[in-house]
């Protein structure tokens, strides 16, 4: 009872009490918003007294509870296993509101192993897409954490294991005929992953706690620093390395037939990105592409980082949101490279 009590008054203190953002960068925008999030403390009691029923007899807290007292590895399990359970019991007395100040609570708490600018970013990047998964989902607390971060073994879940026929029978196969000699050839240039990072700023601590370093915070010397070029730590890509390797490319091979382009053009800051961050760097770097191989045909693919939030490529079914602002970017775009409007 006591252990109850307390989990009880901790999902609901930090639901309703102002969270401390003093370990938030300042001027940050995550900063400004967490500070408006204050409630008054006196609705504790009347709120736990509404809700105490449900607590007690609610699935979904029980399988809160269970996790609080397991150790799971690694870390982001353990933020799942504790995030999903506490998503669904909000869902479930329909209290939804206090989503944000809950996972911000479990931020703070886990900032061991993710910064807390990180996780409090990618709470109010992504909690309005989880709780509409949340809702709809026929998945487990369990299964949604194993197909999202491997927590489980995949196959031991009949959910998990997706069964595709394959029309028809497998052909057999055929030994590869290798063209005549003096045949036509192609020229290809691949362009992947680029994840130009326009806030890249030489000097910076380049293996820092979080998913994207070399872009912000004072320089400091030595071989911590990022380098003017690029790093091989956790770093993306500064512009001017971009319009050099590109135009370096166009001057060597100016023979190029056409050029596959398939996506991911923006930088790994996931925590803290929004469509208008999307745009810029799609049209920033199409319009370099344009200038850099004129008379070029490209075949462009879309990345799982152009959308915002990052991966969020909702179904037209989905009618709190769609991705139509960024498919109407694209064909926009793509135009310039010289695709079919």
């Amino acid at each position: 009872m006591v252990c109850f009590t307390h989990i009880v008054l901790f999902f609901f203190f930090v639901a309703l009490s102002t969270v401390d953002t003093r370990s938030i960068q300042e001027n940050s925008d995550v900063e400004l918003l967490i500070q408006n999030r204050i409630v008054e403390k006196k609705q504790l009691s009347a709120t736990i007294a509404s809700y105490r029923h449900r607590f007690e007899h609610s699935p979904n807290f029980k399988k809160l509870r269970w996790a609080l007292n397991e150790k799971l590895t690694p870390p982001y399990c353990e933020f799942c296993h504790l995030f999903v359970p506490a998503i669904r019991f909000l869902i479930e007395i329909n209290e939804t509101i206090h989503v944000e100040n809950v996972t911000i609570a479990l931020c703070k708490d886990i900032q061991l192993f993710l910064s807390i600018e990180v996780c409090v970013g990618a709470v109010l990047e992504y909690k309005d897409a989880a709780i509409e998964i949340f809702s709809i989902s026929p998945l487990t607390n369990k299964e949604l954490c194993a197909l999202a971060f491997d927590c489980e073994d995949q196959k031991d879940f009949p959910i998990l294991r997706w069964n595709v026929t394959i029309p028809g029978s497998k052909p057999s196969p055929r030994p590869p005929q290798p063209p005549a000699s003096g045949s036509p050839k192609l020229k290809v240039l691949h362009l992947s992953d680029i994840h130009v990072d326009f806030a890249y700023k030489p000097g910076t601590q380049a293996d820092c706690h979080k998913p994207l370093c070399c872009r912000d915070g004072p320089t400091v010397p030595g071989p911590n620093g990022a380098g003017f070029w690029g790093d091989y730590r956790n770093c993306d890509l500064p512009y001017w390395t971009a319009q050099s390797i590109l135009r370096y490319a166009s001057e060597l091979e100016d023979d190029i037939d056409f050029i596959y382009y398939t996506g991911d053009l923006p930088p790994h800051n996931v925590w803290n990105q929004s469509r208008a961050d999307q745009l810029y760097s799609l049209t920033t770097i199409n319009q370099l592409l344009a200038a850099t191989f004129p008379n070029k045909t490209f075949y462009p693919a879309v990345g799982n980082h152009e959308a915002a939030p990052c991966n969020m490529y909702p179904t037209p079914s989905i009618r709190t949101d769609n991705i139509t602002w960024l498919y109407e970017a694209l064909a926009d775009s793509w135009a310039t490279l010289g695709l079919p409007a």
